[in-house]
């Protein structure tokens, strides 16, 4: 790269355009990013969800959920699947590798399904297939009230905002909670049934023929042809009671003589209510992998349209956005990146004192930012937490190559005299090589992150490139930009006394090197060469403060070189500290971050009434608003989740409105929360993450999840509870839980077929007959208007409350006469699962459980896991870890196979660099000397490890190496001209120190903003800031002084025999294999070379005149 600064240098328009070209294809790209929270990850899960009203959850199992998963099983690239059976639904959800397109996933489970839809009950309603996972997070909920009934209000809602929603560009689904649909009741009393000599079926017979409308095609009559149409459907709800079931006796037996017909409501599942108010939600999701702000925003903009049209008693209020954290996170790695970037350029004033200098360098960091933009638009990246954080991490290291190549040419200028044209091309030239390998081992630390196997690696990938790609542009404004400002903007200092400039390069009888003299012919430097008495004042060196530094660390290095084995002693104790210190620190899988929202989740026991689980529910809430002013709203949604269960959303004011904490407000929480629980009634509270929702992880917060998959269904729920009662034992785990639920009570009607085969009655139906008598069963439709609406036939009210009423209904039988129940069931009590959960077609149970905050979530699974082998489960019962845990251990053996991919390349640039085999060990010695240093300001700070810390830590590598890198390949320089081995190391480390620590202190500085940030996406922020500012702080001192140490032990090693052996053998294959290779190259390199040489040295020409004139 040295040939292009040589050409920057001469042709400073050609630099320019380079730069301008970078700079302009970055800003216009900016303008077409799409903005989200986090990576586009296209997850690939499709659920399919059916019902099948009264149906028990074991015959939805296997009447519904075993056929649709028989059927989608054969789908290829099926990484997982669960299902879901409970009373009168079942929910499937499948899990595609991150190969699988999403789109054709979709397309191939249709097909799949449609083969078995004639295999499901009659009374099941057709699949739904969407391509949402049912369990993530919404991303909008709205709250809409009004003084309406419920069936009014939700009819309003479908019609006026649910229809409008679904069509907005990447909505997954549109769901309402707290709603009751319409429905026409066609109510029958057993009793008169009984009476008139008529079954239930009867009824639902009359029904579906008297109110049925069929094609009756064209009719030609002349010239004309007429469609003919039987009007044959009611048209008045009032019609209904007038329909005849049969005749009996020459009288017609009309729906009016055995029942009655009600225009209401479907039986309630739910139920809402915002801030004690009734009402309904509508809650959206995204499709997978849909960018969120733009979902969003499509949302916002419809509903914007629909509001002012809406009826003006409406209350439309925006109870959860996602769009507000994402925005607010956004815009503060945006405000730290601002900042770090001018405390980056601080550091360099501090250091050159000197403006134009620091202006050099610090163009360094908008320019290679704004390139940046161009790449990450042409990868299809968005501006999301992942690519902006990637960014700020990168305002301290941009700016290095800029820095370590402008301290040579001002070192150059100010020690050797040498005018600023000239000490630019020689200045590039002597540091170009070290520059080129820093940048490319830094790219050889982020390129394997970008290509991380896993949904976490997907969601890493992102950060690593857009790492790379920045970096990457530092290097060319560092041999572009950076030397040919450098030779027009740098001035030679001048004498104080006499006016003149410094004595130019070559112009003395001696050299010098750094701060000393090499007299020709000699190794040793005449050192100390500016004491202070001495000093001119014209070297940026001489100041006060850098004197002390540079003073001490000449001691300390002596020192180290003195007592060489007592610094290898202590770098190997530090060493072996980042076990106990990895064990203290612990591993999460996410930061706890504040998102000013967690949910407080109910599970009442089976059979529990809507209306007693809103009740409590809501007086939950009612004590959170009153107790906790940080408390925005809450959202009660009973019924979510299915079942007696409910869930509170509550949301916060913002951070900077609170003094407590999200953490300390959930403790609270619990506390009220807990004068509801007992052993019948669940309450746990946990913190939602939008990270895990991204995922696709399920429940957010900090939590654990296990699972145990068996055959039996009783075993399974004994298992769970007692791993439940070890983990409540255990202080470590909050609120553990499991998915079984108690059982649902219900009656067993058992069938005398004997007796039922003496009167003519088949099973199914009395079946079928029980069915619509007690569920109700969906007969027809009525329509009003462009509406439809379903007409269900089921026993009045008065006939479900008491089991004995079941003796009163009939159900035919083949001779025509109906027969009554009470001749051919008898009742039984009993309890049946209140839900059946399944993974890959084997029945489980899943075991949750929060954390405290800053916990150690890899100790926690390995506790449980312990606590399930006290159990001994048979064989035929196996356990794992599901969700966010699962996603836990695939991202710790997807990070350790980064690390180990960047040690190997890491290391083939620097053998390629250093042409040796030993320094590059010599270097990455030192990276395992900050890892414990970054483990203890994680603890320092009452943090854990977590994904983010992990990327730290390559972050740590790639600049502690690079500081390695520095003073070896200067070491060797000076060896080569001449200097013995250790004033080469002492001369070479001191010449360093400064750009070593401009550059650290850069670092440091441009992350100093994430570390102390406050708000949104904090706690990510800071995971990863202190981890890398602690890390490289602490560990500098000792980097410092254990290079040249090992530097000094491993030159030692290669004189030994068994190394001059070894060396040997290498020197006689690269003298036969790699030398003819490199000698021509060298030989065309140097033609090239010769032809640029004229115009060099009339460069260089007018480089010393101007120097001659300035005396």
């Amino acid at each position: 790269m040295q040939w292009l600064a040589e050409i920057c240098v001469h042709r400073p328009v050609f630099a320019s355009v380079i730069v301008m070209f970078l700079t302009v294809v970055g800003g216009f790209s900016f303008f077409t990013l799409g903005v989200d929270r986090f990576p586009k990850i296209d997850v690939p899960t499709i659920s399919v969800s059916t019902s099948n009203p009264g149906a028990a959850p074991e015959e939805i199992e296997s009447e519904v959920t075993d056929i649709i998963e028989g059927a989608v099983n054969t789908v290829p690239g099926i990484e997982e699947m669960r299902s879901r059976s409970s009373r009168g639904s079942s929910n499937v959800t499948i899990t595609f590798n991150l190969d699988k397109d999403p789109d054709q996933a979709y397309q191939e489970l249709q097909q799949k399904i449609s083969t078995v839809v004639n295999r499901l009950p009659e009374t099941a309603d057709p699949p739904v297939v969407r391509k949402s996972d049912p369990d993530s997070s919404p991303i909008l909920m709205y709250a809409v009230s009004a003084p309406r009934g419920v069936i009014e209000l939700t009819n309003l809602v479908e019609n006026l905002i649910q229809e409008r929603i679904e069509s907005a560009d990447g909505v997954g689904e549109v769901a309402i909670y707290g709603a009751r649909k319409r429905e026409v009741k066609v109510y029958v009393n057993p009793n008169r049934l009984r009476a008139y000599n008529l079954s239930v079926t009867d009824v639902t017979n009359a029904v579906r023929s008297q109110n049925l409308e069929l094609p009756a095609g064209d009719l030609t009559e002349g010239p004309k042809t007429y469609g003919v149409r039987t009007m044959s459907r009611l048209t008045e709800i009032e019609q209904f009671n007038d329909i005849v079931i049969a005749t009996k006796n020459g009288f017609p037996i009309r729906i009016r003589d055995i029942g009655r017909v009600d225009d209401s409501g479907a039986n309630a599942s739910s139920a809402a209510s915002l801030n004690g108010v009734q009402s309904v939600t509508v809650a959206i999701r995204k499709q997978s992998g849909a960018n969120t702000i733009a979902v969003i925003n499509n949302v916002k903009q419809r509903m914007a349209e629909i509001i002012p049209n809406l009826p003006d008693d409406f209350n439309v209020a925006l109870t959860r956005d996602q769009s507000e954290f994402i925005e607010n996170s956004l815009h503060a790695i945006e405000e730290h990146l601002i900042i770090g970037g001018l405390l980056a350029a601080i550091v360099v004033f501090l250091f050159l004192w000197n403006f134009r200098s620091t202006l050099i360098a610090a163009f360094a960091i908008p320019i290679s930012i704004i390139a940046t933009f161009g790449v990450i638009a042409a990868l299809d990246y968005s501006l999301n937490q992942m690519t902006m954080l990637a960014l700020t991490l990168m305002v301290g290291i941009v700016i290095d190559d800029a820095i370590v190549v402008l301290e040579n040419i001002y070192r150059f200028v100010e020690e050797k005299g040498m005018p600023p044209f000239q000490a630019a091309i020689e200045g590039t030239r002597e540091i170009g090589l070290a520059v080129l390998a820093t940048t490319l081992s830094l790219l050889a630390v982020f390129i394997p992150v970008g290509f991380m196997e896993g949904i976490v690696g997907r969601f890493m990938s992102s950060f690593g490139l857009t790492s790379a790609a920045a970096i990457a542009v530092s290097l060319i404004v560092s041999f572009t930009l950076t030397p040919m400002l450098a030779a027009r903007w740098i001035k030679p200092k001048l004498d104080e006394d006499e006016g003149a400039a410094v004595e130019p390069y070559g112009a003395g009888e001696a050299e010098r090197a750094g701060d000393g003299l090499v007299e020709p012919g000699y190794d040793e430097p005449v050192t100390n060469r500016h004491a202070p008495e001495e000093s001119t004042g014209n070297d940026s060196k001489d100041s006060w403060f850098y004197r002390k530094i540079d003073a001490a660390y000449t001691f300390l290095l002596k020192l180290s070189m003195r007592f060489r084995w007592a610094i290898v002693l202590i770098c190997v104790l530090v060493v072996a500290s980042i076990y106990p210190l990895y064990n203290f620190v612990g591993m999460a899988f996410l930061p706890d971050e504040d998102e000013s929202a967690f949910d407080v989740n109910l599970r009442a026991p089976q059979g529990t009434s809507l209306s007693a689980t809103q009740s409590i529910l809501d007086r939950i809430a009612r004590d959170m608003r009153e107790q906790m002013p940080e408390v925005k709203t809450t959202l009660v949604l009973a019924g979510w989740g299915g079942g007696s269960s409910g869930r509170i959303f509550v949301s916060l004011v913002p951070v900077s409105e609170r003094k407590k904490s999200q953490a300390d407000l959930i403790n609270q929480a619990r506390g009220i929360a807990r004068k509801y629980a007992n052993k019948d009634f669940r309450v746990n509270v946990s913190g939602s993450s939008s990270i895990s929702g991204s995922l696709g992880l399920g429940r957010g917060g900090s939590g654990i999840g296990f699972y145990i998959a068996g055959p039996d269904q009783e075993k399974l729920k004994q298992y769970g509870e007692a791993l439940v009662a070890k983990l409540e034992q255990d202080p470590l785990f909050r609120d553990p839980d499991t998915s079984e639920e108690e059982g649902a009570p219900e009656l067993q009607i058992k069938i005398d077929r004997k007796k039922a085969a003496d009167l003519g009655v088949r099973a199914g139906d009395v079946a079928q007959a029980l069915n619509i008598a007690a569920a109700g069963q969906r007969v027809s439709t009525f329509s009003e208007g462009t509406e439809q609406y379903d007409v269900v036939v089921q026993a009045d009210e008065p006939f479900r409350r008491d089991r004995n009423n079941l003796q009163y209904f009939t159900v035919a039988s083949s001779s025509g006469t109906p027969v009554g129940l009470e001749k051919l069931v008898t009742i039984e009590e009993g309890t049946s699962p209140a839900t059946i959960n399944r993974l890959n077609r084997q029945r489980q149970i899943t075991i949750s459980a929060s954390l405290p905050p800053n916990a150690s979530e890899s100790d926690a699974l390995e506790k449980i896991q312990a606590y399930a082998r006290e159990l001994n489960m048979p064989p035929e019962y196996r356990t794992g870890v599901t969700g966010q845990s699962k996603e836990l251990q695939r991202a710790y053996e997807s990070f350790m196979l980064a690390f180990l991919l960047s040690f190997v390349f890491m290391y083939l640039i620097l053998a390629a660099q250093f042409e040796s085999f030993i320094h590059p060990v010599t270097i990455l010695l030192t990276l395992p000397l900050s890892v414990p240093f970054a483990l203890l300001s994680t603890a320092l700070a009452g943090q854990t490890l977590n994904i983010f810390s992990a990327l730290g830590i390559l972050l740590l590598f790639g600049i502690v190496k690079k500081n390695a890198i520095l003073q070896i390949d200067h070491t060797n320089h000076l060896r080569e001209k001449g200097m013995a081995r250790y004033d080469a190391i002492i001369q070479a480390n001191r010449d360093r120190l400064r750009p070593i620590l401009m550059t650290t202190l850069a670092l440091v500085a441009g992350m100093i903003p994430l570390t102390l940030g406050t708000g949104a996406g904090a706690a990510t922020n800071r995971s990863i800031g202190i981890l890398v500012v602690g890390g490289q702080s602490l560990c500098l001192l000792l980097t410092l002084l254990a290079v040249p140490v090992f530097y000094s032990l491993f030159d030692d090693a290669q004189q030994s025999q068994l190394f001059r052996g070894f060396s040997g053998r290498f020197d006689r294959f690269k003298s036969r294999v790699l030398h003819p290779v490199y000698e021509r190259f060298r030989g065309s390199y140097k033609s090239s070379k010769i032809d640029r040489e004229p115009v060099i040295e009339e460069e260089a020409a007018g480089g010393e005149g101007y120097a001659e004139t300035g005396k």
